[in-house]
């Protein structure tokens, strides 16, 4: 910070830790001269008369009073030109006022038009014989208290943020303590039916019925002892999902026709596979490259990096592949470096101009590739293309996740993009590929990083891919590997950094889904229509849940009566204090709705039903849509007690009753899974 802040001045940094912020400095190429006291910058700096020894003098303020007090005269003869920075534990309150003024008896005048906040909240800069206006300093010390006062808005807006967070986290703490007891009182009660199921072995009743049973028990031993030598060949019980999956994948047939298809493709491109291998089973990295040679695209490389693997077992079968197939390149890491350098080393390697990536255990589908590229005939200018996928069981496939198109704002929730991925290879060596410090997360890293550099993001609705769920793979339960959750809020953190939006990242730990709690820089107002019809009771708790749990400001409350009769009606819209407007006509809420949209005149608009209980946090949503969609966008918002669902409209086209309406997108915290939320659940076609 420093260094962009001051580049190109001489600086002297006077209390700081001299050794590591010395070699940063340096790094930076800062002309800095970095000392613990002001005494030691007096020696170490040339005399060179009345003229100043520095450009800028920041000087980090003692703890002790009286050693800041005795380096104050020293200090002025420095520099005309200083910043004070209070300490960590100094109290700004009651030092930084000394100071100034033992500084201004030295000809040293703060100049409150600068702006150091990024700095420190209690910085300020004095210069020597500033020429000072009275009304331009009252002006100037009116903007600082108005910074400093929006640095504490901020702060607290922080905090109960923060608060917010650990209430979540209590209460979910207690849930999985309640979970743990349940779970102890199932063991004692295990425990306990053990016993008796012993008792009842050693009882006489038990020999004696054995005895009388044992004629009729014999033909069934019989029986099991059959089974056993001639077991009957039954076909696993398939759920529900993979008998519909069975009925729509590609059957061999189809998969001929489509390697047919695909040699009169006008673009052909080559497509690198990339799959890092670390101590893989044998018998899953076999299921993995056979999926990719059965492919019906056939311009593909496969290209496997041996990650270091101990497994002398593996390390065999890798180094025979080759040998099977001219397009398999096995690479081998002189160490072991984690899953992103292994898969940066792989686009090294790599030829292709699409890159695929293939964890080491997971299947891909004969179609896979070919879909891909079906996809690019006619989207020539893609960057980045996914398909659907599911899990991959010891009981078969399960765990479907029917993704929706590119969805910008849902993909700060969660990486739905996943698998099955290609990406434009010269893009990606572009951004840098793949970052170690977000392993866990790498590949959630490094489709933010893509998104940042284009929109051309086109999505295949189609399960391609099998993720295999294992002991060792958040595929079962991101609590398998607990940092990835940790590892991807930070690349959500530095995408919102990169892309200068403020916010903080917090986790849903119900979904284990990112939260982004954004900061609102100009807050707009909010028209919130509220259509109704007799039924006062219910608007009466509408309006009162809305008042006092919305911290938002500012609002205003739209409500469109359609022809209310009743005397209660009557009576409290007598005297109504908000905005109230009447609607002739049989009841419509789709068209109460649009006459209410019609008369506001504000850039966004949230729709409430008259029976809902409103959250403290519902009406901020609206306060997020991009200034540059606000005029079409309406946010409409549903609550009752057990669903919370929420959809996002376009203002330009109505929204009428009649069947050619768009169908607008649901979003609701029920269709989220716990490892990685899916955006709908499957459904047979």
């Amino acid at each position: 910070m420093l260094a962009g802040k001051f580049f190109g001045k001489k600086l002297a940094v006077v209390g700081a830790a001299t050794g590591e912020l010395r070699e940063q400095l340096l790094a930076l190429g800062v002309d800095a001269t970095v000392c613990a006291t002001v005494g030691e910058l007096c020696h170490l700096l040339p005399q060179n008369g009345r003229n100043p020894l520095v450009d800028l003098a920041i000087w980090i303020c003692p703890d002790s009073v009286e050693q800041a007090e005795a380096q104050v005269a020293e200090l002025a003869l420095l520099a005309d030109d200083i910043i004070l920075v209070p300490g960590r534990e100094a109290d700004v309150s009651k030092r930084r006022p000394r100071l100034v003024e033992s500084l201004g008896k030295l000809g040293l005048i703060p100049d409150y038009q600068y702006d150091l906040t990024d700095l420190s909240i209690g910085a300020i800069r004095l210069v020597r014989n500033p020429v000072v206006n009275r009304d331009e300093f009252v002006t100037a010390v009116e903007t600082a208290f108005a910074r400093v006062n929006q640095r504490f808005q901020g702060l607290e807006r922080t905090l109960r943020t923060r608060m917010s967070e650990l209430e979540a986290a209590d209460r979910h703490i207690a849930n999985l303590e309640e979970k743990l007891l349940k779970l102890k009182e199932y063991r004692r009660s295990i425990k306990q039916l053990k016993e008796e199921k012993h008792a009842l072995r050693k009882s006489p009743e038990r020999k004696v019925g054995q005895v009388l049973l044992a004629p009729y028990r014999l033909p069934q031993k019989l029986v099991r002892e059959a089974r056993k030598h001639w077991p009957a060949d039954r076909p696993p019980a398939q759920s529900e999902y993979q008998a519909w999956f069975e009925r729509h994948r590609v059957t061999p047939a189809q998969a001929s026709a489509m390697r047919e298809d695909s040699q009169r493709f006008v673009y052909r491109p080559c497509v690198s596979i990339i799959t890092p291998v670390f101590n893989t089973p044998v018998p899953w990295l076999r299921e993995a490259v056979d999926s990719v040679l059965t492919q019906a695209y056939e311009n593909w490389e496969l290209i496997l990096i041996d990650d270091k693997s101990s497994s002398q077992e593996l390390s065999a079968f890798l180094r025979e592949l080759p040998g099977k197939d001219s397009r398999i390149v096995l690479v081998e890491s002189p160490q072991h470096g984690g899953i992103s350098a292994a898969s940066n080393r792989g686009l090294e390697a790599a030829c292709g101009e699409w890159i695929g990536f293939l964890d080491h255990d997971d299947v891909l589908e004969p179609d896979a590739l070919f879909q891909h590229v079906k996809l690019l005939q006619e989207h020539h200018d893609a960057d980045l293309i996914y398909s659907d996928e599911d899990k991959l069981t010891e009981d078969g496939l399960d765990g479907p996740i029917m993704k929706p198109d590119w969805s910008p704002d849902f993909f700060l929730s969660c990486n739905y993009i996943c698998h099955f991925t290609i990406i434009r290879c010269e893009l990606l060596r572009q951004i840098g590929g793949l970052r170690s410090e977000f392993d866990g997360a790498q590949d959630y890293d490094l489709f933010f990083r893509i998104i940042e550099r284009t929109p051309r993001i086109h999505h295949v609705p189609r399960v391609l891919y099998h993720w295999r769920r294992s002991a060792a793979s958040t595929a079962d339960n991101i609590r398998r590997k607990p940092q990835s959750l940790e590892t991807g809020r930070c690349a959500v953190e530095a995408h919102l950094k990169r892309t200068g939006k403020q916010g903080h990242v917090a986790v849903d730990w119900r979904t284990h889904a990112y939260w982004i709690r954004r900061d609102i820089p100009d807050a707009k107002m909010i028209s919130i229509i509220i259509p109704v019809r007799d039924r006062v009771d219910l608007l009466k708790r509408c309006l009162s849940s809305l008042t006092s749990r919305t911290s938002y400001e500012p609002y205003e409350i739209v409500v469109v009566d359609n022809e209310s009769a009743s005397d209660e009606a009557r009576e409290f819209f007598s005297s109504f204090p908000h905005r109230l407007l009447r609607f002739s006509g049989p009841f419509n809420f789709s068209a109460i709705n649009n006459f209410g949209l019609r008369i506001s005149s504000f850039r966004a608009t949230t729709f409430v039903i008259s029976r809902s209980f409103v959250a403290s946090c519902f009406v901020k949503s609206a306060a997020y849509v991009p200034s540059s969609m606000a005029r079409r966008i309406t946010i409409c918002f549903f609550e009752s007690s057990n669903a919370r669902r929420a959809f996002i409209t376009c203002r330009g086209s109505s929204i009428t009753g009649g069947a050619a309406r768009p169908r607008p997108r649901i979003i609701s915290g029920a269709n989220r899974s716990r490892s990685r939320p899916a955006a709908v659940p499957w459904k047979r076609i």
